[in-house]
């Protein structure tokens, strides 16, 4: 029976992404239903799965942080806890985007993130593998790769699943948290204008509230609408892979890390949130350990 390291990790993401019918490089939100107001810097299209540094979160937005919950050797029935990985920071490398790019390259929900150069760092041990999508060209640009490749590494499609959100994040109705946002948001413009606050301040503010206000007129809308939905992914890392750290003392074991012997990430993102420009991420690593 072999044995594997079982990483399990969560939390929210930041996506600062134009969408449709916008052009993917639109930097500030034209027709879509995702902006940057006031002196925000331009959307980016980077996934965040840590808080960046360069620039102030919107208001209400939950902690941005993608840690390790869950970490343990599997070897047959037996389980054992890895204690050295429990609250790992997760963090994708090097830019990476979910790219769709209007349809040029995948369906909407099925786009892949790319690059996918996945870092685990934890007490006393740090873990890479990239997941070049063509792992035999691993530096062909995206828009040279083989459809069927793209297929593999993209997600699966949007699927409806509130069970799946309500679970994961407490929140069972989208529209009922557009109504408490919008509220909190009107007081606070109120609250910066009496107080002379600046225009920029103040345009985030009516910007929000704007796009919130449509959603709760109609919710249908994708601003509402959009947060029971995910994406789902799966497939092998098959890249150069990097450990450091004392393996058999905090590990348990050696991990394979040779081109043989790919790693297996599956995760789930989701509630999706128009107004923060964020999202849930949940998943598992399946890293085998040299036989």
């Amino acid at each position: 029976m072999a044995k594997n390291l079982i990483i399990q990790f969560q939390g929210w993401c930041l996506i600062r992404v134009p969408t449709d019918p916008d052009p993917p490089d639109e930097p500030r939100g034209i027709s879509g239903y995702s902006f940057a107001f006031g002196d925000e810097p331009d959307l980016d299209r980077l996934l965040y799965l840590q808080k960046p540094t360069h620039f102030k979160l919107r208001s209400y937005s939950p902690d941005i942080s993608v840690k390790v919950y869950n970490a343990f050797s599997q070897d047959g029935a037996k389980q054992e806890s890895i204690g050295a990985l429990l609250g790992a920071r997760i963090n994708l490398l090097d830019g990476p985007m979910l790219e769709n790019r209007n349809w040029i390259l995948s369906l909407p929900g099925q786009e892949p993130i790319d690059p996918f150069n996945l870092e685990i760092i934890g007490d006393g041990i740090s873990l890479r593998r990239k997941a070049p999508i063509d792992p035999q060209h691993p530096d062909k640009p995206i828009w040279e790769i083989d459809q069927e490749l793209i297929r593999i590494h993209g997600a699966r499609g949007l699927e409806y699943e509130p069970e799946t959100i309500g679970e994961a994040i407490g929140i069972w109705d989208s529209w009922a948290v557009a109504v408490e946002r919008n509220a909190k948001l009107q007081a606070d413009l109120t609250r910066v204008k009496t107080t002379d606050g600046s225009d920029a301040e103040i345009a985030i503010l009516e910007g929000r509230i704007r796009q919130l206000t449509i959603g709760i007129n109609n919710r249908n809308d994708r601003r509402v609408a959009a947060r029971p939905f995910v994406e789902r992914f799966g497939f092998p890392m098959e890249g150069e892979a990097f450990i450091k750290g004392d393996q058999q003392k905090l590990l348990h074991g050696v991990l394979a890390s040779d081109d043989k012997s790919p790693w297996v990430i599956n995760f789930w993102i989701g509630g999706w949130d128009p107004d923060l420009l964020c999202a849930f991420m949940r998943g598992s690593l399946n890293i085998p350990y040299q036989p």
